[in-house]
C-alpha cells in the first residue's frame, strides 16, 4: 500500500472527530454517533483503514477514561470492528440493509461486554442482561436513527475526498 499524505490526514481527522463526538455525547448514556461513524469508515475506507480507525479510536478512548485493561479494550475493539465491517460489507447495499446491520452491530457490541463482564468481573450474567436492556435499546435506537438520516450524506462527503484522485467512488443507493 502506497503512502499518501492526503489519506493519512483524512484518517487522522476522522479519528479525531469520532473520538471527540463520542466523548462529548457521553453525558447522554448510550446516545452516540460512533456506530454511524464506524459504519461509514468501513464503507469508505475499507477494512484495512477502517481497522486502523477502530484500533486507534479504542486506544484513545481507553486512554482518556483510564481503562487500559485488556478485559475492556479487547471486547471494545472486537465490537467496533464488527460494526465497521458491517459498513464495509453493506457499502453497496440499500440503506435499509445498512441500517439494520448497523443496529445489529450495536447490539452485538453490547452483548460482547455482557460475556466479558460476566466472565472476568464475576458479574451475574442474567442480572447484567436485565439491567442492560434499557441501555441496549437506547444504543440501537440512536444507531439506527443516525444511520437512517446521516449515512448517505456523510458517506458521499467523505468518499468525495477519500477517492478524489482515484475516481473509484462508492455509489450508495
Amino acid at each position: 500500500m502506497k503512502f499518501s499524505l492526503k489519506r493519512t490526514l483524512i484518517i487522522s481527522m476522522y479519528i479525531c472527530i469520532t473520538f471527540v463526538l463520542e466523548e462529548v455525547m457521553v453525558l447522554i448514556p448510550n446516545v452516540q454517533l460512533t456506530v454511524l461513524l464506524l459504519t461509514v469508515a468501513g464503507a469508505v475506507f475499507g477494512p484495512y483503514y477502517g481497522t486502523l480507525v477502530v484500533l486507534i479510536h479504542v486506544f484513545l478512548d481507553n486512554l482518556y477514561v483510564g481503562s487500559m485493561l485488556p478485559v475492556v479494550m479487547i471486547p471494545m475493539a472486537l465490537g467496533w470492528e464488527i460494526v465497521m465491517l458491517s459498513g464495509y460489507f453493506t457499502r453497496k447495499a440499500p440503506l435499509w440493509v445498512t441500517t439494520v446491520l448497523g443496529g445489529l452491530g450495536a447490539l452485538v457490541y453490547c452483548w460482547i461486554f455482557v460475556a466479558t463482564n460476566s466472565m472476568f468481573l464475576d458479574i451475574d450474567m442474567r442480572l447484567y442482561i436485565i439491567q442492560d436492556i434499557p441501555f441496549e435499546i437506547i444504543l440501537v435506537a440512536s444507531s439506527v436513527i443516525s444511520i437512517m438520516f446521516l449515512y448517505k450524506p456523510l458517506t458521499r462527503l467523505i468518499d468525495r475526498y477519500w477517492n478524489k484522485d482515484n475516481k473509484k467512488e462508492i455509489t450508495t443507493e
